[in-house]
């Protein structure tokens, strides 16, 4: 066997599985978008870009786009800047990285529809810890979940409470695996601690960090589970994502 072979047989597997798992779902998913889809009846005449064109005459999908960019903006700031500080703690806290990372991962690990009920449980108007503390220092009740002006935010505190374990481990594995040379040579000349972050640590981390907005708008995109728990898409459609309006449509 040569060893281009060799290489075919190994990579075949990989290819076999991406197969199943991605490109098929993906062109049956195209198929699904051209054909007048509908469970309940065995036949799916083809429409061509009729789904598209009914899509965009509702206002509610520019409502659901609008909902899903904020989130992705809120969020991909909101994580990088937490997971970043996080990070940098952790990196110069060596001894209370082994107790506190996987302490701090703990929410990354719970799932989207547990956090959306524990979310129902801590912003509750009458009984929530949460509005509870808020009275103790002269501040009435916030219907946080069912407001209109509220629920959005609810929902990011949540979810970036959730995710930014995840950015805070890859950003620290992105740190602890930068040579510390340039660091010395940096101190040597003079430079100081904002110095070396911004000329230094960021842009050694620029492949890093591109790949948590890859992966977290990706993410972000497809968020369903604590939404349709916690709001519902409501009140009106002020928390409707993209993934939500396309089930409940």
């Amino acid at each position: 066997m040569t060893q281009k072979q060799r290489a075919t047989v190994l990579v075949l597997p990989t290819v076999i599985v991406l197969a199943v798992i991605v490109i098929f779902p993906m062109l049956f998913s195209l198929y699904v978008a051209v054909m007048g889809y509908d469970i309940r009846i065995p036949e799916h005449p083809f429409v061509g870009l009729g789904n598209f064109k009914n899509l965009l005459r509702q206002s509610e999908f520019y409502n659901s786009v609008y909902v899903t960019g904020t989130m992705v903006i809120v969020e991909l700031v909101a994580e990088l800047a937490l997971g970043l500080v996080l990070a940098l703690l952790l990196l110069q806290l060596p001894r209370a990285r082994q107790l506190f990372q996987p302490l701090l991962l703990i929410p990354m690990m719970v799932m989207p529809v547990v956090i959306g009920y524990v979310g129902r449980l801590l912003f509750e108007v009458r009984s929530g810890p949460i509005n509870y503390f808020l009275n103790l220092v002269g501040i009435e009740s916030l219907q946080w979940h069912s407001s209109a002006d509220l629920a959005l935010l609810t929902v990011l505190i949540l979810r970036v409470w959730q995710w930014t374990p995840f950015v805070m481990a890859v950003l620290l594995a992105g740190l602890l695996s930068m040579p510390i040379e340039p660091y010395e040579s940096a101190k040597v000349d003079g430079a100081n601690s904002w110095q070396i972050f911004t000329h230094l640590t960021l842009p050694m981390l620029k492949s890093v960090i591109t790949l948590i907005v890859i992966m977290r708008t990706l993410e972000i995109i497809q968020t369903f589970d604590i939404i349709y728990v916690l709001t519902m898409g409501g009140p009106g459609s002020r928390t409707m994502t993209i993934s939500l309006y396309t089930y409940l449509t």
